[in-house]
């Protein structure tokens, strides 16, 4: 099935054009490959290709870069973090030229992150990413996820 689309999306870029099912399936391999290559594997190059060079991620935490090098530190912090760490993919949608997941994530708090110290407690979480990609690469990432939960499973807010 094709779609199109003539709206600008929130990083401004005019989405146009006629994207047939080849082109949303490939932007649904780019997304697996992160997640697995990236997320679950802690490939820094494979960060570095998947992501384009204007990448932003447009759901950056305060006093984190929004750009592609600011992206990398902040996953890595993360994944440094919860060295045991797995991504699942639990649904994936494609439309024009984003594909929206819901994943699980689950991790042992084994490091400091964020300012939090470890904590040795496991989390597990759902939540929403929505990538834009463009030529093959990732250039624009927002999350949706609940940080209440998060932090009560961390023990540094109580239930």
């Amino acid at each position: 099935m094709a779609a199109s689309s003539d709206k600008p999306n929130q990083g401004g870029h005019k989405v146009s054009g006629h994207i047939d099912a080849g082109r949303l399936d490939q932007n649904k391999a780019v997304i697996r490959r992160f997640v697995e290559e990236v997320q679950n594997n802690k490939s820094e190059a494979a960060y570095d290709e998947l992501n384009h060079p204007e990448f932003v991620n447009l759901s950056a935490p305060p006093g984190v870069p929004s750009d592609r090098e600011g992206g990398k530190m902040y996953l890595w912090g993360f994944l440094n973090a919860f060295p045991d760490s797995r991504f699942t993919i639990d649904d994936m949608i494609a439309e024009g030229d984003r594909v929206v997941t819901k994943k699980t994530f689950t991790g042992t708090h084994s490091g400091d992150f964020a300012g939090i110290p470890a904590t040795g407690r496991t989390v597990t979480l759902q939540y929403v990413d929505i990538m834009r990609v463009r030529d093959g690469r990732i250039v624009e990432h927002w999350l949706s996820m609940d940080q209440l939960s998060f932090m009560q499973q961390l023990g540094v807010i109580p239930t």
